[in-house]
C-alpha cells in the first residue's frame, strides 16, 4: 500500500515538472479574412510604403537672383548672364525698348551651325540711354528669316520696340555641320548656346 502510494506521488510530480518546463508559444495573430474562412494562416510581411509624388519629384531649380518675369526693360535682361536669362524667362514672349546698335558681323561659329540663322544675320540691341561705362552690354539678337524680318527691319541708332524670346523651338535642332576642327563642340553645348540666343519675332 505504502509502495503503491509512493509510486503514484512520484509519477504525479514528474508530470507536473514536464508541464512547467515545456515552452509556451505566443498566440498567433490571425489575418481577419483568412481566419474567417477557416483556411491556413501564413505569416505576411508588411508592404513597404508606396512612393509619393513629393518623394519622386526632382528638386526645383532656384530662380536666379534679380529675375523678374516679364522683365521691365532690356537692362533687366542684360544684367543677367546667359544661363540665368534662360532660367528666368524660358521661352516667354518678351517686349522691350532698345536702341539698335550695329549689325553682328561675326557670331563666333560661322556657317558651322544649323539652322544658320542662329549665327547670322544678327543685330546688337543696346539699353536706351546707357553710357559706355554703365556695364550694360548690348544683347545679341537673331531672327528666323521666315518671320519676314531683314537687316533693314533694324534701323541703325533708332530706338524701337522689340518682341522676341529665348529658347526658340528650333534651338533643339542646332548642330555643327562643317569646319568644326579636330574637337567639335558637344551637341549638348551647341543646343544650349542656341537656346540662350535671343530670337526676334517683331520690330515696332
Amino acid at each position: 500500500m505504502n509502495r503503491g502510494f509512493t509510486v503514484l506521488v512520484v509519477a504525479t510530480l514528474l508530470l507536473i515538472g514536464c508541464s512547467v518546463a515545456a515552452p509556451t508559444a505566443p498566440p498567433a495573430t490571425l489575418d481577419a479574412g483568412v481566419a474567417a474562412s477557416g483556411g491556413p494562416v501564413a505569416p505576411t510581411a508588411s508592404a513597404p510604403p508606396k512612393p509619393t509624388a513629393a518623394s519622386i519629384a526632382p528638386p526645383t531649380s532656384p530662380v536666379p537672383s534679380g529675375c523678374i518675369n516679364p522683365p521691365p526693360d532690356l537692362a533687366s535682361i542684360v544684367g543677367l548672364d546667359p544661363a540665368a536669362r534662360l532660367a528666368c524667362f524660358g521661352a516667354s514672349t518678351l517686349t522691350f525698348e532698345t536702341t539698335v546698335s550695329k549689325p553682328i558681323s561675326d557670331c563666333g561659329v560661322g556657317p558651322r551651325i544649323t539652322p544658320v540663322w542662329f549665327c547670322l544675320p544678327g543685330i546688337f540691341l543696346a539699353v536706351p540711354g546707357a553710357s559706355s561705362d554703365s556695364g550694360l552690354m548690348p544683347l545679341a539678337a537673331y531672327w528666323d528669316p521666315s518671320s519676314g524680318l531683314t537687316p533693314a527691319s533694324f534701323p541703325a541708332d533708332r530706338t524701337v520696340q522689340i518682341t522676341g524670346h529665348f529658347d526658340d523651338p528650333a534651338a533643339r535642332t542646332c548642330h555643327v555641320t562643317s569646319g568644326s576642327g579636330p574637337s567639335p563642340e558637344p551637341v549638348a553645348e551647341v543646343v544650349l548656346t542656341c537656346r540662350e540666343t535671343f530670337a526676334v519675332t517683331a520690330v515696332h
